[in-house]
């Protein structure tokens, strides 16, 4: 397994995982293939260093930790963790885990002493994943749970 940075050519394996982990919470994604390529880049010029991509051979997942992200819930930069997420066929097997890990490694390494993100009210596998790995609720908006992790720095 290697973790390593995004870089263009990752755009048709980011569509084509997103779309299939986002199955059955739509409710919670971009839809159509442009948006989400349009999300890519978006997320891309964000903050690169932290866009992460896991392969075992071909790439299996992606996270995105935007650690420039100024929140103004906890007012002050922190990083905020945009998107996580892992095929079908890997869950469940600690990849997801260590992806986490890598993007907290890269908020530290920045400086950061929060890891913030939104997840869907009703996702809940995604808010057990977060609560085991730290994250305490903090808030609601809409169809949005806000939970944050403090970094240890």
């Amino acid at each position: 397994m290697i973790v390593r940075k995004v870089d263009r050519e990752d755009i048709n394996s980011f569509v084509e995982i997103y779309i299939e982990s986002y199955e059955g919470f739509e409710e919670y994604a971009y839809t159509s293939r442009r948006e989400i390529r349009n999300y890519f880049k978006w997320l891309y010029g964000r903050d690169r260093d932290g866009f992460l991509v896991v392969e075992i051979e071909e790439p299996i997942g992606f996270s995105a930790c935007d650690s420039n992200w100024i929140s103004p819930f906890e007012r002050e930069k922190v990083a905020e963790l945009h998107e996580l997420f892992i095929k079908k066929e890997f869950r469940g097997k600690g990849i997801a885990s260590r992806l986490l890990r890598e993007s907290e490694k890269y908020g530290v390494e920045r400086g950061r002493r929060i890891m913030g993100l939104w997840v869907g009210r009703k996702n809940y596998p995604a808010i057990k994943f977060y609560v085991k790995n730290g994250f305490t609720e903090t808030g609601e908006l809409g169809k949005w749970i806000r939970m944050v992790k403090e970094l240890k720095l």
